[in-house]
């Protein structure tokens, strides 16, 4: 099993062919990582097309007009599809999936005077969704109420524990562990701004990382050079790209 796969098998699946994954809840058709085609397979720009056709008629009555796809694990996208897919406007992120043994990593132990990291609780989780709200609503206020019923029901999901930091009664950083048997990933990673570079992030991974052998993320290229200072390194990537009627 390759790293995208181990980091997919969470996920629930709609439906599968010989060439891909195909993810839909529609009670979440605001959110497009719970709605989107996953290549096994290259496709040829031909299959895409008609791919595309097919999640098209699947989304049809949801609010808003998108197509999320996901590449197979280090390929690059061939380049008739890649042009096609930037003449029909789609946007492109590689994913950088990073790990390394909690051993080895930099998770400096820093003084957090006032901060405190826990497991979320009963008594924090009203808090915790609040942060989590005003988080979403940069991706629009449909959205955030989605997100928010969603969260109040299943939270935490099954094979994940969250882990919150705190100054006082202010809620200021969380992370959602998954597990994997020996890997546990660190996702959904946040502190606020007003308290980064206190080494808050460190503790919250450091604190979600007991008892596991391995840590394993997904990043951007942006948050590289942070990783790599804490001691991960790259082992994988892989491309996915949207297109959206959203603003």
């Amino acid at each position: 099993m390759g790293f995208k796969n181990l980091l997919m098998s969470h996920n629930k699946v709609y439906k599968e062919t010989a060439s891909y994954y195909h993810m839909k809840n529609p009670q979440m058709n605001e959110r497009y990582y719970d709605n989107y085609m996953d290549y096994k397979i290259m496709p040829s720009l031909h299959v895409f097309k008609e791919d595309m056709a097919y999640l098209s008629q699947e989304q049809k009555d949801y609010p808003d007009d998108y197509a999320m796809v996901f590449f197979p694990e280090q390929m690059p996208i061939p380049t008739d599809l890649q042009e096609y897919l930037e003449k029909e406007g789609f946007e492109f992120s590689k994913h950088i999936i990073f790990t390394n043994d909690l051993a080895n990593l930099n998770l400096k132990k820093a003084d957090l005077e006032t901060i405190r990291i826990e497991e979320l609780s009963s008594e924090t989780l009203t808090d915790y969704l609040q942060l989590k709200y005003q988080q979403n609503l940069e991706f629009g206020q449909d959205y955030a109420e989605q997100m928010l019923a969603f969260n109040k029901e299943n939270l935490p999901e099954k094979g994940s524990k969250i882990y919150i930091a705190s100054d006082g009664d202010k809620l200021i950083g969380d992370v959602t562990a998954w597990d994997y048997g020996d890997y546990v990933e660190i996702d959904d990673f946040s502190v606020l701004e007003d308290y980064r570079g206190r080494g808050i992030g460190s503790a919250l991974q450091s604190s979600a990382s007991q008892g596991y052998q391995k840590v394993i993320l997904i990043s951007e290229e942006e948050n590289r050079a942070m990783y790599e200072h804490q001691g991960y390194e790259e082992v994988s990537y892989y491309w996915t790209v949207l297109k959206s009627s959203r603003p």
